[in-house]
């Protein structure tokens, strides 16, 4: 495993202090949110200077960013390049893997619960951290338009939702995770139902 990573110039980072600085952001999400987040506190819980952070991330925002994203689950490989429902059901898994990690969801529900305070931190974050995959997930339903599986005239928005959906309930309430025959079962039930 690489020790160090390099960006731009300077001294190479530390790849160490970079984990030990997003799991200590994560676990001061977790029990702060975006509302409590500082860099004082997470500088103090991963053992290292304020300016250390500062020559990493520009404020809060950008951090929390990182270190959700640190969680999020990279499968070996990519999408297969069978059919777009071989396509979807690998970005589902992909999805389902990240949400059923404990830590990930945890903190989901924490920034979820700070969107109603603030809201505008809430969408930007959310959107910066999910645009990727609703685009990825688009690409794969704009397919299945093309390969005959969804009728033109769907709401491919509300498809996507429909297959997410059981995923992130499942971690937002605290039930047992959501298996990958479950997601095929769901993704194939919602393709029935909208099939021409």
């Amino acid at each position: 495993m690489e020790q160090e990573l390099t960006r731009g110039r300077g001294r190479p980072r530390d790849a160490s202090i970079d984990a030990a600085i997003l799991d200590a952001t994560v676990e001061e999400l977790i029990e702060r949110g975006f509302i409590g987040l500082s860099m004082e506190a997470v500088a103090a819980r991963a053992g290292v200077a304020k300016t250390t952070l500062y020559r990493r991330w520009p404020g809060t925002q950008e951090l929390a960013l990182e270190a959700m994203r640190s969680l999020v689950v990279k499968p070996a490989g990519e999408p297969s390049a069978g059919s777009a429902r071989d396509g979807l059901l690998f970005l589902l898994d992909r999805m389902r893997g990240t949400w059923a990690d404990p830590r990930f969801a945890a903190l989901m529900r924490r920034v979820a619960a700070d969107g109603t305070s603030q809201p505008e931190v809430y969408r930007s974050c959310r959107d910066r951290l999910i645009r990727p995959q609703i685009a990825a997930m688009n690409l794969e339903l704009g397919r299945a338009v093309d390969e005959g599986l969804i009728r033109a005239d769907a709401d491919l928005d509300w498809v996507r939702q429909l297959i997410t959906s059981p995923i992130l309930a499942a971690a937002m309430t605290h039930r047992e995770r959501v298996t990958r025959a479950q997601v095929e079962y769901t993704l194939d039930t919602v393709l029935r139902g909208v099939a021409p």
